[in-house]
């Protein structure tokens, strides 16, 4: 019986923050916070709060959802030609956000075995957060460096710089956030698991 519940609150869980991804992903202001010239993404969030309250692999797999839920905003609803260029590649959309998840998961689950779950959730998210942010520009350094500085308006030369400037304001403010609300969901969704 006890099993049977598990897998019943594993799949609803799973279900509700996979549409909670899908939402935030497609309706403005609800998954980035523009405060200019910032853009943070609070999305991640949702990624880290799976891989606490399920599992490393279920936090992949809502990664996934949102790493596929980019790609479909890309290819249906461009913001500029920008987003045509880089969130329509798989490396840069898909694998960062399954990275959150794996990341997140792999750190709190080792930290949970220290009975040691308050610190586990913050240090978790706020590096899966970092994760994100990370790997996010890099492939987009990799693999469109030249056209990434070209709209940015910087030389490509410079361009590192300026990625380390996003990383040192957005990305920090991101983790931020991550490492104070991610345990806070985590929590209360555990709660209801345990009732």
């Amino acid at each position: 019986m006890q099993t049977q519940k598990n897998k019943t609150y594993r799949i609803a869980i799973l279900g509700i923050l996979s549409a909670f991804i899908i939402i935030q992903t497609f309706v403005p202001f609800l998954g980035n916070i523009p405060i200019p010239p910032l853009n943070p993404t609070i999305i991640h969030i949702t990624v880290i709060v799976a891989a606490f309250v399920l599992s490393t692999k279920d936090g992949m797999l809502v990664g996934l959802v949102w790493g596929l839920a980019r790609m479909v905003k890309a290819y249906t609803l461009p913001a500029s030609p920008l987003d045509l260029l880089l969130w329509t590649n798989p490396v840069i959309a898909v694998v960062p956000r399954v990275m959150v998840g794996l990341v997140a998961g792999l750190i709190f689950h080792a930290f949970l075995k220290r009975k040691q779950e308050k610190r586990g959730m913050v240090i978790a998210a706020v590096l899966g957060s970092l994760t994100n942010t990370v790997l996010v520009l890099g492939f987009i350094a990799l693999f469109y460096g030249n056209e990434y500085a070209t709209a940015l308006n910087v030389d490509p030369s410079n361009l590192l710089k300026v990625l380390a400037g996003i990383v040192a304001t957005n990305g920090i403010g991101e983790a931020v956030a991550a490492g104070l609300i991610a345990p806070f969901i985590a929590k209360a969704l555990m709660k209801v698991r345990r009732k």
